[in-house]
């Protein structure tokens, strides 16, 4: 006879689990609200293009004015979304009174995790990306079109700093959901409190993530500006690898906390 009891491989469980968490994710009334969130850059696009262009001073660009946006969109934007996502993979499951259903499956909880998470991803990433590209060419084409071909691998660039942008803060957010009960507070004071070190000079902003990220940024425009939040500029290859062993850590040790802890659903 066939074990029904055997786990599903973890691949096809993951997708499993990703396919239902995806469009429980799209049609939900968070993913609306981040959808407004991670689309300010495309209403400050159409906002310049039709009011602001003839009022701000001549020295302030659009290139300028594209790297502030950058800049608040990794620093503000993206870890917001990642907190109000990730945080919550776990937390509706056990709000909803449906995480038994999971648990009770030939599923294993590492499987759950990262279905879950990888649909995370594909939510903001889907939110997040087009809003960049718009608001990028919202803004470097209002000269004409002759320096956006020169501009464009600095897009590319900035659209793989928010993709590590949302796998770093995802992955921190996700240990959290599973480690707190509450892990909003906490997480509101970590990027709105401790990511204020990135801006300190010394040793200490390498225990931010937004020291890595922002060193990964081209566009450092106005240093008097919303720029300077990223303080001092650390090397590429180490930004890489510290993210990477970040992503990592965070999502084996959010792995195996929820694999080992009991979860008991309040009636």
């Amino acid at each position: 006879m066939r074990d029904t009891a055997r786990p599903l491989p973890l691949l096809r469980a993951a997708r499993g689990v990703f396919d239902l968490a995806l469009e429980g994710m799209i049609w939900s009334r968070r993913s609306l609200m981040m959808a407004v969130l991670l689309g300010l850059p495309v209403a400050f696009g159409v906002l310049y293009r039709a009011v602001l262009v003839a009022h701000l001073p001549t020295q302030v660009t659009s290139a300028d004015l594209y790297g502030m946006i950058v800049a608040a969109y990794v620093r503000f934007l993206v870890p917001l979304a990642a907190l109000f996502y990730a945080t919550a993979l776990v937390a509706d499951e056990v709000e909803g009174k449906t995480l038994t259903y999971l648990l009770t499956r030939p599923v294993k909880r590492g499987a759950i995790l990262a279905g879950k998470f990888a649909a995370f991803l594909a939510t903001t990433l889907a939110l997040s990306l087009p809003s960049m590209v718009l608001a990028f060419f919202l803004l470097t084409t209002v000269g004409g079109w002759g320096r956006v071909g020169a501009a464009v691998p600095d897009l590319f660039r900035d659209m793989g700093v928010v993709v590590l942008a949302f796998l770093a803060y995802g992955a921190l957010f996700t240990l959290l959901g599973v480690l707190l009960k509450r892990p909003m507070i906490p997480g509101l004071l970590f990027v709105f409190v401790w990511e204020l070190v990135a801006e300190l000079p010394g040793y200490l902003p390498r225990f931010t993530i937004t020291a890595y990220l922002g060193s990964l940024l081209r566009h450092r425009p106005l240093a008097e500006g919303l720029s300077g939040m990223f303080g001092q500029v650390l090397p590429v290859p180490l930004c890489l690898a510290v993210l990477a062993a970040m992503v990592v850590a965070f999502l084996a040790a959010a792995v195996w906390i929820f694999s080992t802890r009991e979860y008991v659903m309040e009636q």
